[in-house]
């Protein structure tokens, strides 16, 4: 400013001004805030200029129009009051980094006939001569911030491809380290924090167990566990128990050189240390697909009531399901055909109280499946160790083993589906497609491991003395205190309670007997649809 512009009329000239640093150091060198405004001051002062107001923005890019700062003075600046006459900046570049950005801004001050003047560059005098230096300069910083964008991008996608932690939110679990030093540069990856790995690693036995998040939440807050400070919600547990992370490996989705994300085949997949085993992650997300509110009812999927859901009238012509009423003002609950609550007592079906028929569900499974003999009877087929039927196992693992790769897949081109904007993730048929392939996915896992565990030899091999055992922890877990555990228990082995006034039938998949004495302990796995042979195939089997 020259010949005194700093005056206007015999009055001082009023101004804003803005400040930026998106990084320590731009174009290599520094420019920090203080930097700038102990130099805008000065030039204010010597040119007889007063500072109204200032604006900072830190950490933000020029490029980006989500400036808060940066808003705010264009919106005071022009809203026809005439608060300022000038706006000071250090240089152009900290006004914008983008074309569109700065035509717009500078435009909109111009018709609001505010001046923008950068302290460091000499544009001239001539209103049109400064206009095209101006924007020359705009031009290069915008070129400038392009290049330093993809520079930035290929150094983060070589540094991902290289095993390296390129920054971000990091897992609860887990924290950085220094892994290597490249002069200024420090290369960082991601290692176990014991502490909270114990804690990620008990959510996960709970779960896989089959307590429901409310248990688990209202346990961890009552502990005084918390999530790095914070208290533990059933949303930030969801996070922990969909973060693949936990399995051993993240995935770096640095935008390529055009600034586009990646499509997820071009995902750079980053190892680190495993908190999760691969199986366990599956088994508990496909139990908690089972649960979700889009594949069955809330009141199914939250409530404590054994029975329902699975429990139907056997009355003859009737295919209704059995529902909840209470009597007594709530003192008591029976199990009623819906049939006769809904539509005018149409079925003559029994009226059972809930404890009545949840008992005897209860002993007929831990008498009629349960019991040492009876279970021995059962898994008779896990004991056979004849030729014949190792061939047999082999070509079943290796079907399994297909199917396995083949859901894997699946839900990949689900999630690319999503990633690419084909499909919304609240799409009620990717959920019902989401949802029955983690499944499905979790029971072809668990069908390898029991024939991987029969076509085993040496310790691994089940014995009449591994089968007893399991019976034993089976019974245990379906008398638990937590009603949610006993209901998720209860649910695993009996897939369907029959009604009538002359008989109750229960029958369930066999296949989950299989899979829980292979491997040591019960394991749910959801409500899968299994083609499995039942513990349960004759009506006179367990009455």
């Amino acid at each position: 400013m020259k010949h005194g512009r700093g005056s206007k009329g015999g009055a001082r000239m009023r101004a804003y001004i803005y400040l930026r640093l998106s990084v320590d150091k731009e174009d290599g060198k520094a420019q920090s805030i203080d930097a700038q405004r102990t130099a805008i001051h000065d030039y204010a002062r010597r040119n007889n200029i007063e500072i109204v107001e200032e604006f900072a923005d830190t950490g933000l890019s020029g490029q980006s129009s989500k400036r808060p700062a940066f808003n705010r003075m264009i919106e005071q600046a022009t809203d026809g009051t005439n608060p300022v006459d000038i706006v000071l900046i250090y240089r152009i570049a900290r006004l914008a980094r983008n074309m569109r950005l700065f035509f717009n801004s500078l435009d909109g001050l111009a018709d609001a006939g505010v001046e923008v003047i950068s302290i460091t560059e000499n544009f001239g005098e001539n209103r049109r001569n400064k206009r095209m230096g101006q924007t020359i300069s705009a031009m290069v910083a915008e070129q400038q911030a392009i290049d330093a964008s993809i520079y930035t991008s290929k150094s983060r996608r070589e540094n991902a491809r290289q095993g390296f932690y390129n920054g971000g939110p990091v897992a609860f679990g887990y924290e950085t380290y220094v892994a290597r030093k490249d002069g200024d540069k420090e290369r960082m990856k991601l290692r176990i924090v014991p502490a909270e790995a114990a804690v990620v690693d008990q959510i996960f036995n709970w779960a896989d167990m089959g307590r429901g998040g409310r248990w688990i939440v209202n346990t961890l807050n009552k502990r005084g566990t918390t999530l790095r400070g914070a208290k533990f919600s059933n949303g930030n547990l969801s996070g922990i128990l969909k973060r693949i992370t936990y399995t051993g490996v993240y995935y770096d989705r640095t935008v390529d050189d055009d600034g586009n994300v990646p499509d997820p085949e071009d995902w750079i997949a980053v190892p680190c240390p495993v908190i999760i085993d691969q199986a366990r992650f599956d088994r508990v997300n496909a139990l908690r697909a089972s649960r979700n509110p889009r594949r069955n009812a809330p009141h199914i999927v939250a409530g404590t009531n054994m029975l329902t859901g699975i429990c139907k009238c056997g009355m003859p012509s009737c295919t209704s399901g059995l529902g909840i009423q209470s009597g007594k003002s709530g003192q008591y609950y029976y199990y009623v055909c819906d049939a006769r609550i809904n539509k005018g007592k149409t079925c003559d079906g029994p009226r059972m109280r809930r404890e009545v028929l949840d008992g005897l569900v209860l002993d007929a499974v831990e008498q009629q499946v349960l019991a040492p003999n009876r279970l021995h009877a059962l898994l008779a087929d896990l004991l056979d160790l004849s030729d014949q039927k190792r061939v047999q196992r082999e070509a079943e693992l290796t079907y399994a083993r297909t199917e396995q790769t083949r859901l894997r897949t699946a839900i990949e081109n689900l999630l690319i589906l999503v990633e690419t904007g084909r499909m919304g993730a609240r799409d009620p048929i990717f959920a019902k497609r989401m949802d029955e392939n983690r499944s499905a996915l979790a029971a072809s896992t668990a069908r390898i491991e029991t024939l991987e565990t029969q076509l085993a030899k040496g310790s691994r091999r089940v014995t009449p003395t591994t089968i007893k055992k399991f019976g034993e922890t089976l019974s245990a877990r379906l008398r638990d205190e937590d009603a949610t555990l006993r209901k998720a228990y209860v649910r695993m082995l009996v897939s369907k309670v029959t009604v009538s006034k002359e008989q109750i039938t229960i029958s369930g998949p066999k296949a989950v007997l299989e899979n829980g004495v292979c491997n040591g302990v019960p394991r749910l796995m959801g409500m899968v649809p299994i083609f499995d042979r039942e513990w349960c195939r004759l009506r006179d089997s367990n009455t």
